[in-house]
């Protein structure tokens, strides 16, 4: 059903549909994952920067893993994430996933979108759509139900999901 409604609306949401995130655009080369965060989170980039910075990330030449992710998502957001796992179809991901595309097995690197699957309504059909804070990606691919550009191949994922204590409060 999602790929017939992909071609029914050439890529645009569908009519009526408002997500729940903004898309926030990278600023340099490697920051993607920082624009992912800031998407998932409602913060600006520099917010997310800044937070990175406070819990221990360079000012350059940084590198973000999930561990810096969850750190993140955990002081910016009632969110978390899972671990790395293979790709294997849009269909098979959860809810709201962290996905790792355009990956290089031989440098271990790719860049980082959000997947965002929706469960169908009673006026709407369900879809997945993806938010590419890539600077380089097509402006008009950057929120788009459109997946066929997307380099899917040795594609990892993270799920996420709201921690099951997002007050932060022990538990009983």
């Amino acid at each position: 059903m999602a790929s017939a409604l992909n071609q029914a609306v050439n890529g645009q949401l569908p009519s009526g549909f408002k997500s729940p995130y903004s898309l926030v655009t990278q600023t340099g080369t490697h920051d993607d994952l920082l624009a992912v965060v800031a998407v998932l989170s409602g913060k600006t980039l520099l917010d997310v920067f800044s937070t990175a910075i406070t819990l221990g990330m360079r000012r350059t030449n940084y590198y973000v893993d999930e561990v810096l992710v969850k750190k993140l998502l955990f002081n910016l957001s009632n969110l978390t994430i899972g671990p790395w796992c293979e790709f294997t179809t849009i269909a098979a991901l959860p809810e709201v996933s962290i996905l790792m595309i355009d990956y290089d097995t031989e440098t271990e690197t790719g860049r980082c979108i959000l997947a965002h699957k929706v469960m169908a309504a009673p006026q709407q059909p369900a879809f997945s759509y993806i938010i590419d804070v890539s600077i380089i990606s097509d402006p008009k691919l950057r929120v788009t139900t459109s997946l066929a550009h997307l380099n899917l191949k040795n594609a990892w994922f993270m799920a996420v999901h709201q921690r099951t204590n997002p007050a932060g409060s022990k538990a009983k």
